[in-house]
């Protein structure tokens, strides 16, 4: 599809993004990308009528291994997805209560999730109680979500005065935005 008509958002084509990264529009990059989660992953999962918790955690993952790649300017995670995990976990969040050097969200959420369609390990997905309680191996989908959210408003706002996050972002882009070309 042409640039000018492929949509990275619903109101950004491809080539409205090449002219605003040419012109260094930090701020309107940033609002471009949290739109761009809004409405491929938070926005579906609030305006449901059936609202899951395993659901609610299954799109939790793909968004967090999609940031990460932002962050990292990884054209693609293949063979990276733990380490992409271990990595956001680190970064300075309330989700960090989940880093671990076994790695057992990745292990027991995120794989169980992918792999086996459950959450592996004793582990329960409910919405409601604490964000983590590993006495009782529970979840809480609703809060994991919300501190989701404000990660990526965290990176909309590093955009704009972090060189190193523009500069890993910028390669990420080239990435989904080749990807868009058909040929």
């Amino acid at each position: 599809m042409p640039a000018e008509t492929t949509k990275l958002s619903s109101s950004i084509t491809v080539a409205h993004y090449f002219e605003l990264e040419q012109a260094e529009n930090r701020e309107a990059i940033g609002r471009f990308i949290k739109a761009r989660f809004e409405e491929r992953y938070f926005k579906p999962l609030e305006n449901s009528q059936s609202k899951n918790g395993f659901t609610i955690l299954a799109v939790a993952c793909l968004v967090i291994e999609t940031l990460e790649s932002f962050y990292q300017g990884q054209a693609d995670t293949k063979n990276m997805s733990k380490k992409m995990f271990s990595d956001f976990f680190k970064r300075e969040t309330a989700l960090n209560v989940f880093s671990s050097p076994c790695n057992w969200f990745f292990n027991d959420i995120r794989c169980g999730i992918l792999h086996q369609g459950e959450a592996r390990g004793g582990w329960r997905i409910w919405r409601k109680g604490p964000l983590l309680d590993t006495k009782n191996k529970t979840i809480n989908a609703t809060r994991f979500l919300q501190e989701l959210k404000k990660a990526v408003a965290v990176y909309e706002n590093r955009l704009s005065f972090d060189d190193g996050c523009w500069h890993h972002f910028k390669k990420k882009m080239a990435a989904v935005c080749a990807n868009c070309d058909e040929s």
